[in-house]
């Protein structure tokens, strides 16, 4: 199982990375989103967590970037500290984004994305 973190707080990625590890999960981290997006286009990975707001190049423009590819086969999960209203979510959803999680995320709520995109796929 792989897992990409593209998030440019290295904080933040150096946890959630060492929370997946412990797990026995392979795991890679990108600060910076130019990077993130040709990760993502040329590797693959079991589960996406992307950060919407990253400086320069965000998760919203990877997204707008990858949304005419085939997404909806890549288990993305948007990272932010904004609330998004309904019509943002159905149309992040649409173009193949499995749900949205609010920052600061929970250790609890990473094992449930771990259990929910990295052990529950058949």
């Amino acid at each position: 199982m792989k897992v990409l973190i593209v998030d440019d707080n290295e904080n933040i990625t150096e946890v959630v990375k060492d929370f997946f590890e412990l797990g026995n999960i392979e795991c890679k981290t990108i600060n910076n989103g130019v990077e993130g997006l040709a990760e993502i286009q040329n590797s693959n990975y079991d589960l996406i967590l992307l950060d919407i707001a990253i400086p320069d190049y965000s998760g919203l423009d990877i997204l707008d970037e990858l949304k005419n590819k085939s997404i909806k086969s890549k288990n993305i999960v948007l990272f932010t500290a904004s609330l998004f209203n309904p019509e943002d979510i159905e149309k992040y959803s649409s173009i193949g984004v499995k749900e949205i999680c609010e920052k600061p995320v929970s250790l609890e709520k990473l094992e449930n994305i771990k259990q929910k995109y990295l052990f529950a796929q058949n």
